[in-house]
């Protein structure tokens, strides 16, 4: 188990994955900075431009990003979760490094993370994580696993394409 999986299962109260459990993650290392990455991480409203998660996503509250920060995310989630619109607030910020949120609804509890590690020779390891527990999330986790792992991955994979295609060379 990694640490971003064992960071978000404890915030969820969990110690190791286990049948209620659904842990679905993406990560990469590029090149580009944690700060260049960071500027179109943190324009969420256009998430859906690199995102294949995400319909739309509006920020609900201050217009910067803190811890407290507020924002609806729709998400395309597939059978048999659908569509489905989130409330987020933001419980943990490091800008340039990671950003937390957690909730409990509907019997599912949920932590998600973003983390942006500088790698020691330059660039950046990416991850995207998020662990889910609970009744609901034994029913359909071996129907949703495999195609949300692939929807994370493509998220991390989207967000450096998008960065990269952005950002100008340094010289």
């Amino acid at each position: 188990m990694n640490a971003a999986d064992a960071y978000c299962l404890e915030r969820i109260g969990k110690a190791r994955s286990g049948w209620d459990t659904l842990v679905v993650s993406g990560s990469a290392d590029t090149e580009l900075s944690p700060g260049d990455l960071w500027a179109v991480w943190s324009d969420l409203e256009n998430w859906p431009l690199w995102s294949p998660l995400h319909q739309s996503v509006t920020r609900t509250g201050r217009s910067s990003l803190a811890v407290g920060s507020t924002f609806d995310q729709q998400l395309s989630l597939g059978f048999p979760a659908g569509t489905t619109t989130q409330h987020v607030t933001i419980a943990e910020l490091e800008p340039k490094r990671c950003a937390v949120w957690a909730g409990d609804d509907n019997g599912i509890k949920s932590c998600h993370q973003w983390r942006l590690m500088p790698l020691p020779g330059g660039g950046t390891c990416v991850s995207n994580t998020e662990a889910f527990a609970g009744l609901p999330v034994a029913l359909i986790r071996p129907l949703v696993v495999r195609r949300w792992n692939h929807a994370f991955q493509a998220a991390v994979d989207g967000l450096v394409r998008h960065t990269a295609s952005t950002t100008k060379p340094r010289s």
